[in-house]
């Protein structure tokens, strides 16, 4: 069987390695096709040389066994986004009040679907609360008072 192949556009190869993540987060039913159980994929074609900051590749594909599995990926990562945004939107309009005062720099995660949310000194403790208490369901952590889960640090450098 030979593979089908979508071009991604050049304006959304920015969002690529979010996309992954997003199919990483998929179930196998959306991420795999039902007829002939074969995984959605984003291929990269040629490796462009010397683009500096720019893309990297010439092309990139969703690639998968049928138009119909490709939809259906495509229909889940929009869906997840869907709910990621509302988790934001439920974290600047109602939780953000509640919880800065107490638990900035705490995390909390929000359980995609339901909004219940919990709160924990790191992903893991607060994804522990919520599988405790019974909620099985997507999780999108943010750290109280900032608009990131994580922060990149480097070590202090002298610039001498």
């Amino acid at each position: 069987m030979k593979n089908v192949q979508r071009r991604i556009e050049s304006t959304d190869l920015g969002e690529i390695p979010r996309t992954r993540e997003m199919i990483k987060a998929l179930s196998d039913t959306i991420r795999t096709c039902p007829e002939h159980g074969k995984e959605v994929t984003i291929r990269e074609r040629e490796i462009l040389p010397h683009q500096g900051g720019g893309v990297p590749f010439a092309e990139v594909n969703w690639e998968g066994c049928c138009d119909n599995a490709i939809d259906q990926v495509i229909e889940g990562v929009r869906k997840m986004q869907e709910a990621i945004d509302r988790a934001k939107q439920i974290y600047r309009d109602e939780l953000a009040r509640k919880l800065e005062p107490d638990h900035t720099g705490e995390i909390v995660a929000i359980e995609l679907g339901t909004n219940n949310y919990f709160i924990g000194r790191n992903e893991v403790d607060a994804a522990h609360k919520a599988r405790s208490a019974g909620h099985e369901g997507a999780l999108y952590f943010l750290r109280v008072g900032s608009p990131y889960a994580h922060r990149l640090m480097t070590p202090h450098q002298s610039w001498i």
